[in-house]
């Protein structure tokens, strides 16, 4: 495994979720245990085009980086830290639960790891 292969695994995790938040909006959150309205939906959907555009970003940032790779690595192993810590948070305070909470916080917290080591210097 290599910091390539980490960026491109998120990749198609996030456009799986994008995928979930823009088209199967409903069943994407009620696995997470939400009460879906309309505002919900509108606020998934808008959720589901950010994946789908860091998606890209993970997709495209090995071929353009350059130089900057690694540092590219780090920003997104804190993000994902971040990202972690919310759904931890979320988990803990029993605002969600279900198969999207769990299987994303493992996910999340594997891909930060995995940017982590693999942007080092």
């Amino acid at each position: 495994m290599n910091l390539r292969t980490v960026f491109k695994a998120q990749s198609i995790v996030l456009l799986i979720n994008a995928i979930g938040g823009l088209f199967l909006t409903a069943t994407f959150m009620t696995q997470a245990n939400f009460e879906v309205t309309a505002d919900l939906i509108t606020l998934g959907q808008f959720m589901g085009m950010t994946f789908l555009i860091i998606s890209i970003w993970s997709w495209r940032i090995p071929e353009i980086a350059g130089d900057s790779f690694n540092a590219m690595g780090k920003l997104f192993a804190i993000g994902g830290g971040l990202w972690t810590l919310i759904i931890l948070y979320h988990i803990v305070v029993k605002a969600v639960s279900g198969p999207t909470a769990y299987v994303n916080v493992i996910l999340t917290a594997l891909f930060a790891i995995g940017f982590y080591i693999y942007s080092k210097d």
